[in-house]
């Protein structure tokens, strides 16, 4: 039986509850300490309060790369807490990502409401998302100690790699569909997969573990990252807008060269030419942005990117199981990593606002 056939749901325990709890309110200081009016468009963005300012009474979410952060310090024998300004440090660089890459990509919805960029400009947000990459090194530099610097190095590492990410995938918008293949889009997807490595790293390094164990749990992130870029690239085309918080099929829209059109491109049959043909009109209306969907679709395009996300999956729990760790902290992991990858329910009682993309 394959691991993750194996893999049970989330248990919580009072030291990451605690812990968790502990990364918000980090969070919520470290942004109330900013300029007003970032610390304003910044409270808005993580769902505190409103446009004005006026609290809604929400919390920022799963916050599930910070909880990767410190499940993974758990896992290697070390207390949660001992990587909480690595989850705070996380949750920045993430939420740094998400406002710029709403301006870059003209995305109007966040999480069900308008994003910051649409309510406070472009110039703030820009703004905002700098002033968290500043934060985040902050943190991991508050340790003063060896396990912080290298946490530090490795988020670094990880800002390089979102950033060459983002521009493959702005860059993929300019070669001609036919012409992009796997590896184009597997060099765009570090804009994903580097931050959910580095989130378990981090926890391993401040945890204390050796250096197979951090590099065991760092590979399992990444392959985690690529099976949930290639979920999120299936749920954009036929995902539930009420559940991802954003219009349906935005991504065929702005013509983006996601995994589930270049399988189905790449299937050679009368779906994938008749698609072909599609895909080259200019400014598609919303009936043609469906019938590209239906063709990919009957292409294998969705079938082959479900399967592709499952693999990326199983090698990511393979890896874990590399990870010199507890069998239960194994086991409790690979919750979280199906969770993650949108292959497992939430838990009962958890923030369901959005399914796959839960990160």
């Amino acid at each position: 039986m394959s691991l993750v056939q194996q893999s049970r749901p989330v248990r919580e325990d009072a030291r990451l509850d605690e812990a968790r709890h502990s990364v918000e309110s980090t969070l919520r200081d470290i942004v109330d300490g900013l300029h007003p009016d970032l610390s304003r468009l910044c409270g808005y963005h993580f769902g505190w309060s409103d446009a004005g300012g006026t609290p809604t009474g929400d919390g920022a979410g799963k916050l599930l790369r910070a909880t990767l952060t410190l499940m993974s310090a758990g896992a290697v024998g070390a207390e949660p807490a001992t990587a909480i300004p690595g989850a705070v440090a996380v949750e920045m660089i993430h939420n740094f990502s998400l406002l710029h890459d709403d301006i870059m990509d003209a995305d109007a919805l966040r999480r069900g409401r308008p994003a910051a960029w649409v309510v406070y400009g472009t110039g703030m947000t820009t703004l905002a998302g700098d002033a968290l990459i500043a934060t985040a090194f902050r943190a991991l530099r508050s340790l003063n100690s060896r396990p912080g610097l290298d946490s530090a190095d490795l988020l670094l590492a990880a800002l390089h790699q979102m950033i060459d990410g983002q521009a493959a995938d702005l860059a993929l918008e300019q070669v001609p569909v036919r012409e992009v293949d796997v590896p184009h889009y597997l060099r765009a997807c570090a804009k994903t997969t580097a931050l959910l490595e580095t989130a378990t790293a981090i926890g391993a390094v401040l945890g204390g573990a050796r250096t197979a164990t951090v590099d065991a749990l760092r590979e399992a992130g990444r392959h985690l990252g690529l099976s949930w870029q290639v979920a999120n690239d299936v749920e954009d085309i036929w995902g539930d807008p009420a559940l991802t918080g954003k219009p349906a099929r935005s991504d065929l829209g702005r013509a983006k060269k996601t995994i589930p059109v270049i399988l189905a491109l790449r299937a050679g049959n009368p779906a994938a030419a008749e698609l072909a043909v599609l895909l080259d009109q200019p400014e598609p209306t919303d009936d043609q942005v469906q019938a590209q969907a239906d063709l990919i679709e009957r292409a294998g395009g969705r079938e082959q990117a479900e399967a592709l996300s499952g693999r990326y999956l199983e090698v990511a729990l393979g890896k874990l199981g590399e990870a010199d760790v507890p069998e239960v902290e194994r086991d409790r992991l690979i919750g979280l990593f199906r969770l993650v990858a949108g292959h497992h329910p939430a838990p009962a009682g958890g923030d369901d606002r959005a399914s796959a993309r839960v990160v």
